[in-house]
């Protein structure tokens, strides 16, 4: 009974069925439509000449951005742990509980920002922030270290709470 019924496929069911090589895809499309040129390739990544010029200064900016991370990324543990009256201990304290919520402030902050104003305000707002943030380290704050450092509070701190206070006494302290 099932032989009787059974009838071999059509040809264009097969031909759906398997995936075509390139000289029946040329027969079936045309010869422009499919490209064994070499060439090919390098066009589809390299930039075009008007995003050329755009290349050579992002990759400059792109090199300063991640030299200033390495740099500054470095430089942060070792000015923390050869600290006076500090350690390593305070590393995980800071990453803890000083840099995770200020990202998180930050990012809060700037999504509030960005629904409020436009881009470019929220660009040279920040920029002008740290600007004046540095203008005041240098010329303020860094020069009146000794009379601005809570070296008496945090002898008496350290003086009056447990041993497990070290890590957020030694931030405080420098």
């Amino acid at each position: 009974k099932w032989a009787s019924s059974w009838r071999p496929p059509s040809p264009t069911k097969v031909a759906l069925a398997r995936p075509a090589t390139n000289d029946q895809a040329r027969a079936t499309t045309g010869p422009s439509s499919v490209s064994t040129s070499p060439s090919l390739v390098p066009k589809t990544w390299w930039p075009t000449p008007e995003e050329s010029r755009k290349v050579g200064p992002l990759a400059l900016l792109f090199f300063c951005i991640l030299f200033n991370y390495t740099i500054l990324r470095n430089t942060k543990d070792v000015l923390v742990v050869t600290a006076p009256r500090s350690g390593a201990e305070v590393i995980p304290f800071l990453k803890t509980y000083v840099q995770l919520p200020a990202s998180i402030s930050f990012a809060v902050l700037y999504s509030k920002l960005s629904n409020a104003t436009s881009q470019e305000r929220i660009f040279y707002g920040i920029i002008s922030f740290f600007l004046v943030f540095f203008l005041l380290f240098a010329f303020v704050v860094y020069p009146n270290v000794g009379i601005l450092h809570p070296h008496g509070l945090a002898d008496t701190l350290a003086a009056t709470l447990p041993s497990s206070f070290s890590s957020p006494i030694a931030i405080l302290r420098n």
